[in-house]
């Protein structure tokens, strides 16, 4: 599990500078929790959290266009918050499910649908399947990537829209 936070981390801190033309000279802060780490800088924050702290934050803080999958077992999450110009927020959570990768991505698609997001891909790339839902007048967008594990799936959902 530490190796997802690690790769989050390492996926996180270039995002988090992407853009950016020169160095404040401001340090970022890091706080850290046995579960969890958020790293703050003049632009927003970015959070990893595990273990049950990452099923509370996954829980409470998923937009409705892509909520949490019924009986999904919360592996890990990654949110972030941006300010100023990157005046967004996003993240994704990674969890595991009794259902077919069909039966979890039929299950985003209606809630796309049904929250005003189009299908902008719907990949089946033999055993794993990809959903990507957009919505670009009002910039939200949801990603669902579900592959077979053992009886059930591994499920990766990215989601993104204007800071709330």
């Amino acid at each position: 599990m530490r190796s997802i936070i690690t790769l989050a981390a390492m996926v996180a801190l270039p995002l988090a500078a992407c853009g950016k033309t020169e160095d404040s000279g401001k340090a970022a802060v890091v706080a850290t929790s046995p579960d969890s780490y958020t790293i703050r800088g003049e632009d927003g924050a970015v959070t990893v959290a595990q273990n049950a702290s990452a099923a509370a934050a996954a829980a409470s803080g998923l937009p409705d266009f892509a909520p949490l999958f019924p009986g999904a077992r919360v592996s890990s999450t990654v949110s972030g918050v941006g300010s100023g110009a990157r005046n967004a927020e996003g993240g994704s959570v990674v969890f595991t499910s009794d259902k077919t990768p069909r039966q979890i991505i039929d299950f985003y698609k209606a809630r796309a649908a049904a929250t005003g997001l189009a299908s902008a891909m719907d990949a089946d790339m033999g055993a794993a399947l990809m959903f990507v839902g957009q919505n670009k007048a009002d910039k939200r967008g949801v990603q669902v990537m579900a592959s077979p594990e053992g009886g059930g799936s591994t499920v990766t959902v990215t989601w993104t829209r204007p800071k709330t």
